[in-house]
């Protein structure tokens, strides 16, 4: 069973930027106007926390396993215009554990929102992971997601991971489709090392998707800031372009100075994403009409 518009944001060890991605990519849609529903999957909570909600005021992740488990309907969470979120938190481990030994895991995990999808009928669904390994909510994502997004950065570690993952790809029983790469947390000047990752990867994944054309440089000041003030970083870079000159000159308000820059690659990331979802519909339309 596959989860209509939906696109699992993950695979891979912790700090891989997978959070990071996926809320990113759901901030831009929803203020775009698309309707967003965002499931943290993971126990720790980090999407959850970055669009700026307390999971222990929202069930910490007890609303996904009571659907789950009990058949109850899932409890979503309005983060933004447009932008629901299924909150994690203590239960998210609770769940994973249970589909351990569940019958029909895939199924039960599909339904809850195959049934919420079907009410609320958003335009993407968006999976955010836990590190590889840790979840078996990470398997069932991988499972009955439709699309797949996998950041990756520069390195060894990073690099033999996504052959893993290629591997790992070819093995899976799920009809999940790989939309690419996407390189992240590489510096803008770094323009032989953006070269080498591209090529690597490209390498790598020949023949199942290819990078992604955009990369999202290392900011960890931006990120941190905007992160502090439970902003987007898009929505960081709308209100910092109203901070008068005269009080960061002062001192007064330290604006990362390549803020704005990086805003703009999110963007310019999130059209490449669009474009590779429309023609990936467009050719299973063709494939389902034939």
């Amino acid at each position: 069973m596959s989860i209509k518009n939906s696109v699992v944001v993950g695979i891979g060890k912790g700090g891989s930027c997978k959070t990071t991605l996926a809320t990113q990519l759901a901030g831009i849609w929803s203020s775009e106007g698309k309707k967003i529903l965002l499931a943290d999957l993971d126990m720790q909570a980090s999407a959850t926390k970055v669009v700026g909600l307390d999971p222990n005021q929202h069930g910490d992740g007890r609303h996904l396993m009571d659907a789950i488990m009990y058949g109850d309907d899932i409890a979503t969470v309005k983060a933004r215009d447009n932008l629901d979120i299924i909150v994690a938190g203590r239960h998210t481990k609770t769940l994973s554990n249970h589909l351990v030994t569940a019958q029909s895991p895939a199924e039960a995990f599909a339904v809850p929102f195959e049934k919420l999808n079907a009410i609320a009928r958003y335009d993407r669904i968006i999976f955010d992971l836990p590190p590889s390994g840790s979840s078996r909510l990470a398997d069932m994502a991988m499972q009955t997601g439709q699309y797949l997004l996998v950041p990756t950065s520069s390195g060894v570690d990073n690099i033999e991971g996504l052959r893993v993952l290629a591997g790992e790809l070819e093995q899976l029983n799920s009809d999940i489709l790989l939309l690419g790469v996407v390189m992240m947390k590489i510096g803008a000047g770094a323009s032989r090392k953006r070269l080498e990752t591209q090529q690597q990867v490209t390498e790598i994944l020949a023949g199942v998707a290819d990078p992604f054309q955009t990369v999202i440089r290392e900011a960890g000041a931006a990120y941190d800031d905007s992160r502090k003030a439970n902003l987007f970083l898009h929505e960081y870079a709308e209100w910092a372009s109203t901070v008068s000159i005269s009080n960061q000159i002062r001192g007064r308000i330290k604006i990362p100075g390549n803020l704005k820059d990086l805003a703009r690659e999110f963007y310019e990331l999130a059209d490449e994403v669009d474009d590779r979802i429309a023609l990936a519909e467009q050719l299973l339309t063709g494939e389902t009409a034939a």
